[in-house]
């Protein structure tokens, strides 16, 4: 029986114009009444997705979220911090160097700021913190101390321009962070120990539930992680072909209201309910 449902959201939750149906909200909160705990698992942070946590009825005392990639762990109604990976001042530095030589505009995250490094930030960075909720401020790399909590860097640019960084990654950055590319136009940095495979994992079993009681619903490669863990692993029909090969199941496109369906065929058809 399937007690712990993570959800993905762009991609996944909403649909391709960034809504949030009636059919999936009504699924959701028919499996909160039926025991099932729903946690967002996503790389947005918690500022931008607790618009979502409201609409769903998760912005409560006992509900936990799970952002920034795996990266923070929150609760939503408190927002006090359970589990925070972050980056070293020397390994932003790193980050920040390499983007000395990259067209896409490097930003970093803390637990609830958008930092953009270049002077003016670029159309694409303007709209990505309007789209996460997020205040956009400057950071000045070289002023960083040891005490800075920096929750991730991300690089956003065109598609070609992030083709064109992941080339030209030093050999080294794969044994330093955890890194990952959820859309197109971007590619993020993190903690080594951050993914949400690693998150879910670690609230399952402060819940004691065993794998098969888990259920991951996902549609892109920053969810290969939590997809690879869960028992119930679902990917979108609007999801890549290298998630759907790891599925257990597939369901819907996010157009389509397939959260929903998930949920009505995974869990609620074998509930009653």
């Amino acid at each position: 029986m399937i007690k712990l449902v993570a959800i993905d959201i762009d991609g996944t939750l909403l649909t391709s114009d960034h809504r949030l149906t009636q059919n999936v909200c009504e699924a959701i909160e028919l499996a909160k009444n039926s025991g099932v705990t729903i946690v967002l698992c996503t790389g947005i942070p918690l500022v931008g997705i607790t618009p979502y946590l409201e609409k769903l009825g998760l912005l409560d005392s006992t509900t936990i979220a799970i952002t920034q990639n795996g990266a923070l762990v929150q609760e939503t109604q408190s927002k006090k911090v359970l589990n925070h990976l972050t980056l070293t001042a020397d390994q932003v530095k790193r980050i920040y160097q390499f983007s000395n030589n990259q067209k896409a505009q490097l930003t970093f995250f803390d637990e609830s700021e958008m930092y953009h490094t270049a002077l003016k930030p670029s159309q694409l960075v303007v709209d990505d913190a309007k789209l996460l909720h997020t205040h956009l401020t400057y950071l000045d790399v070289d002023k960083l101390t040891p005490d800075t909590l920096v929750t991730k860097g991300m690089f956003l640019g065109d598609p070609t321009e992030m083709d064109t960084l992941i080339q030209e990654l030093p050999a080294l950055f794969k044994d330093d962070f955890y890194m990952v590319r959820s859309v197109p136009y971007n590619f993020e940095f993190l903690n080594k120990q951050a993914s949400k495979g690693k998150a879910l994992q670690s609230l399952a079993e402060s819940l004691q539930l065993q794998v098969d009681e888990v259920m991951a619903i996902g549609d892109a490669e920053n969810d290969r992680s939590m997809l690879e863990y869960a028992g119930h692993a679902v990917v979108m029909e609007n999801g890549t072909e290298e998630m759907k090969a790891l599925a257990t199941f597939i369901t819907k496109s996010n157009d389509e209201d397939g959260v929903a369906h998930a949920i009505h065929e995974l869990i609620l058809k074998k509930t009653g309910d």
